[in-house]
């Protein structure tokens, strides 16, 4: 797609202008301000179509492997939220409705597994499992909004749930969905990084750690970074933990393989269980087709929502990590269990879209296109004699499945075709009496300025 603009837009959004400041060469004093509230992304058409088809794509890859769409509220309850792992400083809380009569506060989800945990143990007697399903839409985070990261984005996210149990090779699945991808979006090269928490959980416990501290260590760990050990080993000791517990998880985190981990938990009196788990996976992986050197090892990859028990996955576009993670995810035995009684353990993977739109944008890889979805535009150039005719030629267009704009204003041609190059058409279709008596119109191809005589009948194959 291509783009008249010389630069690649911004999609982080503007800051707020100073009290007393301008905004757009306007002051504020007594007005509204109407410019954008950092973090909240708002596209114009032509980053929005380009948005929309990069949803597309992974949608189209989702239900290749299967999973089928659900939706749930932007509104959950608050304890739902808080039920597992809830960041509550960074929930959006709402106030309830006048003829709410459920006391409970409300808030909008901050991620989309916590409603789906939520939505299985509510409907669970209706669901075949395993459960295969993805959704598409809206989170909000109430965080410090910054390059790569808002305040409102969309997820994709695809997830199996199982019914008592589920077995570790859809764990492997879910990696090989993300490769599948990746690599149909064209991002570049790419890396899914993937650890296994009962690795550090199993250390931390082995050095005493209770369930809080363990998931404070395991936080730190995950904000340390790729390759940083020592970096790691000092926010650690920083955050009050023994010169023991930070040593040994920079050992760790050196390893150069998974015997090599192995050999550094069983010093430290660690069980070994997420070495086993995560060994299985890697090795299913590669039966299911997975590229070499597209999964990566990373002990250092810990994920910090609580909810998270077993695998877990970051994905990289390699040359961007400082851009962050722009799909992650991992299993979770025991989420649905603040629900139900019913064991429902999952493994899931989250595409964060608009943080992936706005490096693909940055970087290249995606420019923005044509401002309408419409391939054609069909001009009036005698809107007096042959109105109607022109609005039979946009009818058999859209008939056929081509989208389709008509020029209604009154203007001169030289304004429609400017209207026309500025929207981004493919085609303008343009015909006087010459023409209509002959049955034909000119196509002009407003790419190459090229223009021809068309049959009408022929018209729609043409353009198609």
């Amino acid at each position: 797609m291509q783009s008249h603009r010389s630069r690649p837009p911004r999609l982080t959004g503007a800051l707020l202008p100073p009290r007393g400041g301008h905004y757009h060469g306007r002051s504020m004093a007594g007005q509204i301000l109407i410019g954008p509230i950092s973090g909240f992304p708002e596209w114009s058409p032509e980053l929005r179509i380009a948005e929309q088809r990069l949803a597309g794509e992974i949608r189209e890859q989702y239900e290749l492997f299967g999973f089928a769409p659900i939706s749930t509220p932007a509104v959950e309850r608050m304890d739902v939220l808080l039920a597992k792992g809830g960041i509550q400083r960074q929930i959006y809380t709402l106030g309830r409705a006048a003829e709410d009569t459920d006391e409970t506060s409300l808030g909008l989800h901050f991620d989309l597994t916590v409603p789906l945990a939520r939505y299985v143990a509510q409907h669970g007697d209706q669901l075949t499992f395993p459960f295969r399903r993805y959704q598409i839409q809206k989170v909000w985070r109430g965080e410090r909004a910054q390059r790569g990261r808002f305040r409102e984005f969309t997820q994709c996210d695809a997830d199996i749930v199982g019914s008592g149990s589920l077995d570790l090779m859809y764990d492997a699945e879910l990696a090989v969905l993300i490769n599948a991808v990746f690599e149909r979006l064209g991002v570049g090269d790419f890396a899914v990084r993937i650890s296994n928490r009962k690795i550090l959980t199993g250390l931390c416990a082995a050095h005493g750690l209770d369930a809080g501290q363990t998931a404070e260590a395991l936080r730190i760990v995950d904000k340390g970074g790729i390759g940083q050990p020592e970096v790691t080993a000092r926010a650690l000791s920083s955050g009050g933990f023994s010169a023991e517990l930070a040593g040994a998880v920079a050992d760790l985190l050196a390893c150069e393989d998974l015997d090599e981990a192995a050999e550094v938990l069983t010093k430290a009196g660690a069980a070994t269980t997420g070495i086993t788990e995560l060994s299985a996976v890697v090795d299913a992986c590669a039966k299911l087709g997975m590229p070499p050197g597209r999964l990566v090892c990373d002990l250092a990859i810990a994920r910090g929502l609580d909810y998270y028990t077993g695998t877990v996955y970051e994905t990289f576009v390699r040359g961007n990590e400082g851009w962050g993670s722009v799909c992650s995810g991992g299993r979770y035995d025991d989420l649905a269990g603040y629900f139900t009684k019913r064991a429902h353990p999952g493994v899931g993977v989250s595409i964060g879209l608009t943080r992936l739109f706005d490096l693909l944008v940055q970087s290249g890889r995606v420019q923005a296109g044509p401002s309408t979805p419409a391939r054609v535009l069909v001009t009036m150039l005698d809107r007096d004699r042959f109105f109607d005719q022109y609005l039979d030629l946009a009818r058999a267009l859209r008939e056929a499945g081509i989208p389709t704009d008509v020029y209604l204003q009154p203007d001169a041609l030289r304004d429609q075709l400017a209207y026309a190059a500025a929207k981004g058409f493919a085609y303008a279709v343009i015909a006087g009496a010459r023409e209509l008596d002959a049955g034909t119109v000119a196509l002009r191809d407003l790419r190459t300025r090229a223009q021809e005589q068309v049959l009408i009948a022929s018209l729609p194959a043409r353009v198609g």
